[in-house]
């Protein structure tokens, strides 16, 4: 069965640590935290690939208005929920495909083994399969952060207020309990994102307060990439 296509516009701020707090009360007043945190609130932890050309990062840090990402996502330490997934941006809209991979399959993709993918019946995974071999793709960067997320289902509205962002360049170590990393923004500083997809509800702007606030490109793996390159 083929998957419908949802484009979903992206809108991302910077805050501050203190603007954090602020938002995450008006936000659990207004809205419903994501079910899969405590009071909205996990961990993330994603693993980006990318050719040997690093054309990834390249049409990153050139701004292209069409860019495409391969990761391999992971939430609160849970190698029993990881998805393989490709994200494309075309300007303000974009979306996501995914696909749930063991933690023995991803373990083969950290190691530069693709084989498996092309025995899975499935259209993404023969994708991916082909982009591995064909394009070289590699694990390049681990990218973590807290993140605290909101929803409501008018205009199927997500927000998220990501802190302590940091990369990693050990690859290997995706599944180690204790990552660590270098943060890639400044101490107190936080990334804000709204996402929607046909609308945004009035109340929306206001809660979060965007007509105060600078709309950025903000790249967590282009930030990680830029630091240790």
């Amino acid at each position: 069965m083929e998957r419908k296509t949802i484009y979903r516009q992206e809108l991302k701020y910077r805050v501050s640590r203190a603007d954090r707090e602020l938002l995450l009360h008006r936000l659990a007043a207004a809205m419903r935290p994501d079910v899969h945190g405590k009071n909205g609130v996990y961990a993330v932890r994603t693993l980006y690939f990318d050719t040997v050309y690093d054309d990834a990062l390249r049409d990153s840090l050139a701004g292209e208005t069409e860019k495409v990402k391969y990761r391999l996502r992971m939430y609160n330490l849970d190698d029993t929920f990881l998805r393989l997934e490709k994200k494309v941006k075309q300007g303000a809209g974009g979306f996501k495909i995914g696909s749930r991979l063991t933690r023995a399959e991803c373990e083969k993709l950290i190691r530069g083994d693709c084989a498996f993918l092309a025995q899975k019946d499935e259209a993404f995974l023969a994708e991916c399969y082909s982009r591995w071999r064909g394009g070289g793709l590699r694990p390049k960067e681990i990218v973590s952060y807290t993140r605290a997320a909101f929803g409501c289902a008018e205009g199927n509205v997500r927000i998220t207020v990501d802190s302590d962002i940091r990369a990693s360049r050990f690859t290997d170590a995706f599944f180690e309990p204790k990552l660590g990393g270098a943060p890639v923004t400044a101490e107190d500083a936080c990334v804000l994102e709204v996402k929607f997809d046909r609308f945004l509800p009035d109340y929306i702007p206001h809660l979060v307060g965007i007509g105060d606030r600078e709309l950025q490109a903000f790249s967590k793996f282009a930030l990680g990439r830029d630091y240790y390159d």
